[in-house]
């Protein structure tokens, strides 16, 4: 069965990837030795060899309802029938940061699991279940979950994996989300058992992560405001980089050295009172901080470095390649400097980079892979979808967001003193401002709404101007969002897509239909393999992107097969090669 069968029944699979030790007990390399009954579980909470514990293939665990279990699976061998329920809200992109009810990063995808503990053989999850000598059947040795969640005391961040399809369907063939564990509760009296599950992106929360990362070292004995070189305790050289930038106080310093002393380490080599600040005098045990410098550094390579290198996130979940791509072709001059001197949440260092830079950053469940993606006009003809053919009836509505309306964007610029307040107003040499004015006069809005950014990023009028002028464009006019659900043969648009709306409740002036731009920054499987909700955001003023074809290359095809992005330059007489007038700038 697919989307598109009639009578199609669907079907709901959940896999717990729990972390699984490569070694045989007591099998060199392991050192363990004991009983059958006092055996490990290839957990690390019950590794009797630490120092050789091995992380291999994960342990898949599936759990379904019991009609699911019993049917059969491909590609899941053995699944235990104790699902109750699966329910999800799913991620929301926040474009250019512009919704104030929401995170800088947009909301989180959340997975909220119902299961019933039960008793269980150990079939799988215990590698030595035939040599114990006692019955894992036997209710004074427990439950399933009693056992599991003692056995795996190290379990955040463990993979859950979302199946939706159908009956028939082989596991590879379903759709799929992932999240990671955050918690696990019960059994309760009634033997309920509840998971909660995230997005990846939930690891640079600002308890989970933060950049530059503290430093732990103090002053030995007080310096002066001359000192090129001094002491530190409480830490040792793998705290610090081999040369770089501190903070002591409100004073920045450059130092070329550090190296092993009598009482920690000593750094050599100091300049003091860069970047703005002065040099000062500082006081015995007197914090000294490593400050995180980025000179001239690509937009997504600074992402790659907070979310991989400072929010511990598995460069396997980040679309890299994708993110090249995307910063070759619309954003390649945001080359950023700035100097952090202090530690910051990483969520709201990524916060402050995609509004600054308009862009989005989101994890895509499905995908299982956080993207990035360049707010900025089409370079291909999106699909179009409409009520006759897509949208079910009755579940299309359009709002209008008046408090995302920006009628002045104010930017506050090149910092005067890194040690400040980042919101500190008087803390910046230049304020530049795109106003509209028009929009405020009582003939259309009636009064200002002002969006200030202050800007630890940018330093240059052209980008501080290039991202004024993107934000200006699309919340001028106050912006608006559509709401609507599709049938599961569309379910295959997800979030970051873009689409064009063509709905009979959304009407110009004249009364005709409006076929606008929508980019959708949310999906929800609102019935499980049935039907999907949709919330978009209207992108029709980021219009079209046209590259000029570089001289050699292929003439003018026609209007009906000339690729989108594609500016054909015309001859001496204004012509294309088929006879058409060319397209002008003026």
């Amino acid at each position: 069965m697919t989307e598109t069968t009639v009578g199609r029944e669907p079907v709901q699979i959940v896999e717990l990837l729990q972390p699984f030790c490569s070694r045989t007990y007591g099998v060199a390399p392991c050192t363990a030795s004991g009983t059958a009954d006092e055996k490990c579980y290839n957990t690390r909470a019950t590794c009797q060899d630490t120092a050789n514990f091995a992380r291999g293939t994960p342990l898949s665990l599936f759990f379904a309802k019991g009609m699911v279990a019993e049917a059969r699976v491909s590609g899941a061998n053995y699944i235990i029938p104790s699902l109750v329920s699966v329910s999800t809200s799913p991620t929301r992109i926040n474009l250019a940061g512009a919704n104030p009810d929401a995170q800088g990063l947009g909301n989180r995808a959340v997975c909220s699991i119902t299961l019933q503990d039960h008793a269980h053989s150990d079939r799988v999850v215990d590698p030595y279940v035939d040599g114990r000598s006692w019955n894992p059947l036997d209710r004074e040795r427990g439950s399933f979950w009693t056992r599991w969640i003692v056995r795996n005391k190290y379990r955040q961040n463990i993979q859950i994996r979302v199946y939706e399809g159908y009956e028939g369907q082989a596991l590879s063939a379903m759709r799929k989300r992932t999240y990671f564990l955050q918690s696990v509760q019960g059994p309760d009296s009634s033997g309920r058992v509840r998971i909660e599950g995230k997005d990846i992106l939930a690891r640079i929360e600002e308890r989970k992560a933060q950049a530059p990362l503290a430093s732990p070292g103090v002053l030995f004995v007080g310096i002066n405001a001359s000192v090129t070189s001094f002491e530190v305790a409480n830490a040792v050289e793998a705290d610090y980089s081999a040369s770089g930038t501190l903070r002591i106080g409100s004073e920045v310093m450059i130092y070329t050295g550090r190296a092993t002393s009598g009482n920690g380490i000593t750094f050599t080599g100091v300049k003091r009172g860069t970047d703005g600040t002065s040099a000062a005098q500082h006081s015995l045990n007197a914090g000294v901080q490593e400050c995180l410098r980025y000179t001239n550094e690509p937009l997504n390579d600074i992402l790659e470095n907070l979310i991989v290198d400072f929010g511990g996130v598995d460069a396997s979940f980040c679309n890299t390649s994708g993110w090249q791509d995307e910063f070759d072709a619309y954003r390649s001059f945001y080359n950023l400097t700035a100097l952090i001197t202090s530690p910051v949440s990483v969520q709201k260092l990524v916060s402050e980079l995609q509004e600054q830079c308009a862009i989005y950053v989101w994890w895509d469940e499905r995908a299982s892979l956080i993207e990035m993606k360049a707010i900025r006009g089409l370079d291909a003809v999106p699909p179009t979808i409409t009520d006759e053919a897509n949208i079910v009836e009755g579940s299309f509505a359009l709002t209008e967001k008046p408090r995302e309306r920006a009628s002045q964007v104010w930017f506050s610029y090149q910092q005067l003193d890194p040690t400040k307040s980042i919101t500190d107003e008087t803390n910046y040499q230049t304020t530049f401002i795109l106003a509209y004015p028009e929009s405020e006069t009582d003939d259309l809005y009636g009064e200002p709404s002002i969006r200030k950014i202050f800007s630890r990023w940018l330093q240059s009028d052209i980008l501080i101007q290039s991202t004024a002028s993107i934000i200006g464009t699309r919340y001028v006019d106050v912006p608006s969002e559509a709401t609507f659900i599709l049938d599961a043969k569309d379910r295959s648009y997800w979030v970051g897509d873009n689409l064009f709306v063509s709905h009979y409740l959304d009407r110009d002036q004249f009364g005709a239909r409006r076929v606008r731009q929508w980019t959708i920054v949310s999906a929800e499987e609102i019935v499980p393999g049935e039907q999907v909700r949709y919330i978009c955001e209207d992108t029709t003023l980021y219009g079209e992107i046209y590259f000029i074809m570089a001289n050699g290359a292929a003439d003018y095809p026609g209007y009906d097969v000339a690729p989108v992005k594609n500016c054909y330059i015309g001859d001496a007489n204004g012509l294309l090669s088929d006879g058409e007038s060319a397209g002008r700038i003026s």
